[in-house]
């Protein structure tokens, strides 16, 4: 009789636990800059084609990491099976479950399931038995059920678990007719992973033992174990084959000094199978009846047609493979050779006439937010802000003060400090872009004495996110505005990077489908025309034709930026003017140095210099540049405010928006057992 078994496909719907925490996860996405932008704007696209289909595979509520199975042919026939399968979770849940399918092996026989011991094994290796019971609901604990209808026997076990608990559960039980007696030779012909389990079953192996088996004349009357004979008068490679159907990254190997077989798969995918079929001496099984027919050429024949099958296949996904990559690669070579030479070729700007080293003076009269915007290739950076209010604070427009305040708590009052900005003279504001900033962090309309301490400004960006948003792009767009007008910057190659970024993407996109119709087969030749055709867009991002003016201009300010950062190194002089030295350090800001040498350039002004009238040390932009109790400095301490607050905008904004080894064959299916499993 040649009956094929059918592994169950039913699955349980999943039932969480009472209680169980729906809470949503919260993405916390940045402002991006100019290159950053597109680039992950690419790289995302990509991202979401990579994990969209793992992402609706893997919808459940555990991930299986590792399926380790062991399973001993006895002498009448049966098979002992220990299953041990690590869960990772991801929800709460009751506990899981496994279907053993009920069917017909190849003789006829409806094979049947003896449920042994059952165990929940702990990160910490702590074991839990569970017992049997009849009846069990949801919320028990360390029990189990095994009920049976005419196609599958479902196991429950009742072993509620949280999000993030990492178990491994052990299911012991023995199998009636997986294995069958022939005239010629025994056969094992078993799926020992189903089609039915919820998610992917990862890093599988399995090795088949016969413990019991006798060799006819390896000693005593009866002969001696299997180890033995193999030992006195070996085994032959035609005494055990071992064949395997399923995944073909699976691979057999069969050890003919226990003897063993032993199968390996990293993954197999949920409605998939993995099955082994073992073909071995009848005189190993001599408690199971044989048949009088022969089977051992049927197998033979079944095997090599399915073992041509998967070679084909095989080679058919090498060329694929192949021939994708070097298309694949040579497509991200010529875009990016395109992006280099298009930069080079129409993007080259006049050459500077100012060579020297280094420059003394501030290099231009465009407004600190300009130069900043400016030397970003267009952009608003961070710095414009902060050098903007240095600015204002140098034009006596805004004044800056250390606040404290106490702040009561459960375990009594302690001292907070923080900067306050006063708003002392708003007529003083000439520029648009000084009169975006006061509105950015005074509001609309704010009049003389109006004041914000930086610990406020976030806040407000929270519990306002569109009004806060609009004074930030108001700002923003003047910077832009001023900096369109002076034509420092000819061409950004907008359309340049627009087809790169078209043929880039192509790449990414069309590679990641490809790392998914191969299965990860041509990994790196793929990751590598990934990367050239970012590197690509990266090199059109960078695409930027300068005019006469503007290549000097940047020219001065590379010369400045490197004075400044190697003033104290050169011992030079302060200059006679303060006043160009406090423009000096407002330009230092702007040309992004770092805290450390904007304090050093502070420190080179002679403090008696540096006091106000009544005194007071540091005033007016020097304060800016100094630490003051237990604070950094108001220049570094309003970078970081601005950052979170942009981080803080975002989120507010965001959410309400052969048989001797080898490899695995196709084919099959017709062994017993299988069938799945999964979470309630």
């Amino acid at each position: 009789m040649n009956t094929r078994c059918c592994s169950s496909e039913a699955r349980m719907p999943i039932v969480r636990r009472d209680g169980a925490s729906g809470a949503s996860r919260t993405y916390r996405p940045r402002v991006p800059r100019h290159v950053a932008a597109r680039l992950i704007a690419c790289v995302a696209v990509a991202l979401v084609a990579l994990f969209a289909a793992p992402a609706c595979a893997h919808a459940e509520s555990f991930d299986t990491t590792r399926v380790d199975i062991s399973a001993a042919v006895l002498p009448d026939g049966d098979l002992q099976v220990t299953e041990l399968r690590t869960l990772e979770f991801d929800d709460d849940v009751n506990g899981v479950f496994w279907t053993l399918p009920i069917s017909q092996n190849h003789q006829g026989t409806t094979v049947s399931y003896n449920i042994g011991r059952v165990e929940a094994i702990g990160e910490d290796g702590s074991r839990q038995s569970f017992s049997q019971v009849e009846f069990a609901e949801n919320g028990d604990a360390g029990v189990f059920t095994a009920i049976a209808d005419s196609t599958e026997l479902e196991v429950k076990l009742f072993s509620p678990q949280e999000s993030g608990d990492i178990v491994t559960f052990s299911l012991s039980y023995t199998l009636t007719g997986a294995v069958m007696a022939w005239s010629d030779t025994a056969e094992l012909y078993w799926q020992f992973v189903g089609p039915g389990w919820e998610v992917d079953s990862n890093d599988v192996t399995l090795k088949v033992s016969f413990p019991d088996a006798s060799l006819p004349g390896a000693g005593g009357q009866d002969g001696g174990s299997a180890a033995d004979g193999a030992a006195s008068e070996g085994l032959s490679a035609e005494d055990v084959r071992a064949w395997a159907h399923g995944p073909l990254d699976g691979s057999v190997s069969i050890d003919l000094t226990e003897p063993s077989a032993s199968f390996t798969a990293p993954r197999v995918s949920s409605g998939e199978f993995a099955e082994a079929r073992i073909a071995f001496p009848a005189d190993w099984v001599p408690g199971l009846s044989a048949d009088a027919s022969e089977r051992l050429p049927t197998i033979l024949d079944e095997e090599q047609q399915w073992a041509e099958e998967a070679n084909a296949r095989r080679k058919q996904a090498r060329t694929v493979a192949a021939v994708g990559s070097a298309v694949l690669l040579g497509a991200g070579f010529l875009v990016l050779v395109a992006a280099i030479a298009f930069k080079f070729t129409r993007g080259r700007s006049p050459r500077p006439q100012f060579q020297d080293t280094y420059f003394r003076d501030v290099p231009s009269s465009d407004h600190p937010a300009v130069i900043a915007a400016f030397m970003e290739g267009g952009s608003v950076p961070d710095s414009a802000f902060v050098a903007t209010l240095m600015h204002l604070t140098d034009e006596r427009v805004i004044e800056l003060s250390l606040e404290t305040t106490e702040k009561r708590g459960l375990l009594g009052s302690k001292e907070k400090n923080d900067y306050r900005m006063t708003l002392a003279d708003p007529a003083r504001a000439t520029s648009a872009i000084d009169r975006a900033a006061i509105d950015l962090y005074f509001g609309y309309g704010a009049s003389q004495g109006a004041s914000v301490l930086f610990g406020s400004v976030g806040d407000e960006a929270k519990g306002s996110p569109k009004d806060y948003s609009k004074r930030l792009e108001d700002f923003k767009a003047e910077v832009s505005a001023h900096l369109e007008m002076r034509g420092l910057i000819q061409s950004r190659g907008g359309e340049f990077q627009a087809a790169t970024l078209g043929l880039g993407a192509l790449v990414v996109v069309g590679g990641v489908f490809f790392l998914i119709a191969t299965d990860g087969a041509a990994l790196p030749a793929t990751l590598a025309a990934m990367l050239l055709a970012l590197a690509a867009i990266f090199v059109s991002f960078t695409f930027r034709r300068y005019s006469r003016e503007g290549v000097e201009l940047k020219a001065r300010c590379e010369a400045l930026k490197r004075w400044l950062e190697d003033f104290t190194r050169l011992s030079e002089a302060v200059p006679d003017d303060l006043v160009l030295w406090n423009k000096l350090l407002v330009m230092a800001v702007a040309l992004g140095v770092s805290d450390e040498v904007l304090r050093k350039l502070a420190d080179a002004v002679p403090r008696d210099l540096r006091e106000d009238e009544f005194g007071g040390y540091y005033y007016p932009v020097y304060w800016w540049c100094y630490p003051h109790v237990g604070l950094g400095s108001p220049a570094h301490e309003m970078q970081g405010v601005h950052q979170a607050t942009i981080s803080e905008l975002a989120v507010s904004l965001d959410s309400s928006s052969g048989g001797f080894g080898g490899g695995f064959s196709g084919g099959g299916g017709g062994g017993v057992g299988g069938g799945g499993g999964g979470s309630f």
